[in-house]
């Protein structure tokens, strides 16, 4: 089965859908699509694009991907996204009873059943908040636990979707903004060229905005760190080309030393997270800065699993460590 062509109709259809809901509120004329019956047209179009039948009952759910089974590793080193990072002093609009549900599952590693969940709640509430940002975080989640690289960059898709929803349901709230730079950094991990150059200067602005909202957020502090990671680690020649053939202006604005502060402000303020010293360490272990690499490495290995990648975070560590071993 076109696992490509399952998730890129849906993120058309997601938007679709939404338009059709926001028309129907403004009291236009308009036929609206039950969810098993957009499900069953999903099915329909993935199955005719591998060239089989459709099927003659409607599904219950959309076909996922084979790592709901067990993570899969992928493009390990494009993976530089902390799945959860709590804000200070925000609020939150009251959630909708099955946000909580949904978050559950969430936290129980059941992230498609979870995004479900969700999405049935956005069918009829389109401008939920909640059901907007954590709708965000499980598609970025499950593009992290897919396999290959279109795949994983579909899923970010949807996850940019919902999460700039988010942020203009609710602009000044940053779950929405975080979840927003979030997707948009881990495309910028696995593009190239004119894309990623304008990618990662919207992390940085997005960042630098989350954190002139709130000061304490790890996840914005890590973002800016990778950021600063990522370009300072080109070499010469490829930043040349950047900056100046490519609109990398944010080449400029990054330097090693950033990288270390940012990537090491994040591991202060969570020090659980088990993505954070593996960044902190990779860091290090590019700067040839070996015994405090492995310190980090060795501490993610110790840390509890948490969020749903992260067991594919601790496969990427073991084979950093195996890095430092002279």
């Amino acid at each position: 089965m076109d696992l490509t062509a399952i998730v890129a109709f849906r993120l058309g259809f997601s938007e679709t859908r939404r338009r059709l809901t926001e028309r129907t509120r403004t009291a236009q004329p308009v036929v609206t699509m039950s969810t098993k019956l957009l499900r069953y047209l999903t099915l329909c179009f993935a199955l005719t694009a591998a060239g089989a039948p459709p099927p003659t009952t409607l599904p219950t759910a959309v076909p996922t991907p084979a790592s709901a089974q067990a993570p899969a590793v992928g493009n390990a080193d494009s993976v530089s996204a902390p799945l959860e990072a709590p804000t200070v002093g925000n609020a939150v609009p009251e959630a909708d009873p099955r946000v909580t549900e949904a978050d559950e599952l969430y936290w129980e590693h059941r992230v498609p059943k979870s995004l479900e969940m969700l999405e049935d709640l956005l069918d009829s509430e389109p401008e939920s908040y909640p059901a907007l940002r954590d709708a965000a975080r499980s598609a970025v989640a499950w593009g992290l636990l897919s396999h290959g690289r279109k795949i994983q960059n579909q899923w970010f898709k949807i996850g940019e979707s919902y999460a700039r929803r988010a942020t203009e349901v609710e602009p000044e709230l940053v779950g929405g903004l975080y979840w927003l730079l979030s997707a948009k950094g881990l495309r910028a991990a696995q593009t190239g060229g004119r894309e990623a150059s304008a990618l990662s200067r919207e992390v940085y602005d997005l960042a630098h905005r989350v954190l002139e909202m709130d000061s304490l957020h790890a996840g914005a502090h890590h973002a800016l760190g990778v950021v600063n990671y990522r370009v300072r680690r080109l070499s010469v020649l490829e930043r040349f080309v950047a900056r100046n053939f490519l609109g990398g202006d944010v080449i400029s604005l990054t330097s090693w030393e950033d990288a270390e502060r940012y990537l090491t402000r994040a591991v202060e303020l969570r020090p659980e997270y088990i993505l954070f010293h593996l960044d902190l360490g990779r860091m290090y272990l590019n700067r040839g800065r070996t015994d405090e690499a492995r310190r980090h490495l060795e501490r993610a290995l110790e840390l509890p699993v948490l969020e749903p990648p992260d067991t594919r975070f601790r496969v990427i560590v073991e084979r950093r460590l195996e890095e430092t071993v002279d």
